[in-house]
């Protein structure tokens, strides 16, 4: 997944989506476009409400998460935390350190990244037009 903390909105994107192996019925319908976000509209499929787990035990976190699932074929993440998730989860992000930390009843939680796995990518600072 690919941190943005300046987006509007949790994104999950349909090949992802397809590989959890979630019904489509769970889908709810959304006509609100995202602008800004491949540089031009689109439309959701739909939302989907789930949970959204983060950490390794004992430092865990789940939080319940409305991801708007988007059909991008080119892209290189399975989705993206936003500022949403960030906030629910009261995480700290620092892209120096490529760690998310956030607390936990079991202490502070961390998620780490790698140089390897690190990736520039060009994304506005905001879905505008998504509620």
């Amino acid at each position: 997944m690919l941190v943005d903390t300046g987006s509007s909105a949790d994104i999950l994107y349909l090949a992802a989506y397809d590989r959890l192996g979630l019904p489509s019925n769970l889908l709810k319908p959304s006509c609100t476009p995202l602008t800004c976000f491949t540089r031009h509209s689109i439309y959701p499929v739909g939302i989907a409400e789930l949970d959204f787990t983060v950490g390794e035990a004992p430092r865990t976190s789940t939080i319940r998460v409305s991801f708007t699932v988007v059909d991008i074929s080119d892209h290189s993440y399975n989705g993206l935390i936003g500022h949403p998730i960030l906030t629910a989860l009261r995480a700290i992000v620092s892209y120096l350190h490529l760690k998310i930390k956030f607390p936990t009843t079991g202490g502070v939680g961390e998620v780490s990244g790698t140089r390897k796995e690190l990736r520039f990518v060009s994304s506005c600072q905001s879905l505008e037009g998504h509620h």
